[in-house]
């Protein structure tokens, strides 16, 4: 009996430990998809004006607001394309659940166009 309340204790302890797991192994794969896919018109230094800027929080949010599903409306535009906006940004192999994290990625993080140690400098 008493090991079994241990493990039940055992088991809640870690619980916020892996919710905590979940979000990071999320934000790492929107983060990459971002990089690797999305910076190309949704980077600080592009000049696209119709894109959304990855950290741009206000104008995410003003697009947020737009449709009545919110995010769900905003993963539609992307998988489906949307204005000059190619289907799943052109990678037609990437699934609506990878194309939802990187934009969460870019709703939520300011990504430095230049190198850590370069963005210190110029500050």
């Amino acid at each position: 009996m008493a090991w079994t309340r241990f493990a039940i204790i055992f088991t809640l302890g870690l619980f916020p430990l892996v919710c905590h797991a979940d979000v990071a192994l999320r934000t790492d794969v929107g983060r990459e998809i971002y990089q690797s896919v999305c910076v190309a018109c949704h980077g600080p230094e592009n000049v696209m004006v119709s894109a959304p800027k990855a950290g741009d929080i206000a104008d995410w949010g003003r697009r947020l607001a737009r449709g009545a599903k919110g995010i769900e409306t905003l993963t539609d535009n992307a998988v489906n394309g949307f204005g000059a906006m190619p289907s799943k940004g052109g990678r037609n192999e990437l699934s609506r659940d990878q194309i939802r994290q990187a934009i969460e990625f870019m709703m939520t993080s300011r990504p430095l166009s230049a190198p850590p140690s370069q963005a210190q400098e110029q500050h």
